[in-house]
């Protein structure tokens, strides 16, 4: 890795599998991981997403079908929308926005791929907690702003997401 560099995710799949990468700045990129070709434990690697000038990688996750993406922000809005929403393309582009980050709602904290049987686990920077079923969230479009999922003070974030799976999940 580069200096400044760090490993945000890692997922086991079958092989056939997209996967979906979230930044910051609300962009996304839904790409075959087929696209990502074998290498050396030595190696590089390939350009994922490519980031705006202050960007950076904040999610990865698979995508699994009939699921839905939750994206929650640094100020606690957050929402969830049908991955039907996000087309596969080829990895190394600029992406869509997933979410339109504002004063209000803050930049992007973490994403999961999530089914309706799932709970959601946020934790801001001072340490509260708050779970939620992913039903309890609104689902909607790509560019929308989301709504309230947690009330936090002027001076706290969101700094962690966590699924909780529901019962039919390995």
């Amino acid at each position: 890795l580069d200096p400044d560099d760090e490993v945000i995710g890692v997922q086991l799949t079958d092989g056939d599998r997209d996967i979906i990468l979230v930044t910051h700045n609300g962009q996304a990129i839904r790409f075959h991981e087929s696209d990502v070709r074998p290498m050396g434990r030595t190696a590089r690697g390939v350009r994922g997403i490519t980031l705006d000038e202050g960007d950076w990688v904040v999610g990865m996750d698979v995508a699994v079908a009939g699921c839905d993406l939750m994206v929650v922000t640094e100020k606690g809005y957050g929402k969830r929308t049908e991955l039907s929403e996000y087309r596969v393309t080829g990895r190394a582009g600029k992406g869509i926005r997933t979410i339109a980050v504002t004063e209000k709602n803050g930049p992007v904290s973490g994403v999961k791929v999530v089914r309706e049987d799932d709970e959601i686990m946020l934790i801001s920077q001072e340490g509260i907690m708050i779970r939620f079923s992913v039903t309890d969230v609104s689902r909607m479009g790509r560019a929308t702003q989301g709504v309230r999922l947690m009330r936090l003070e002027a001076d706290d974030r969101v700094v962690a997401l966590a699924k909780i799976a529901g019962k039919d999940d390995d």
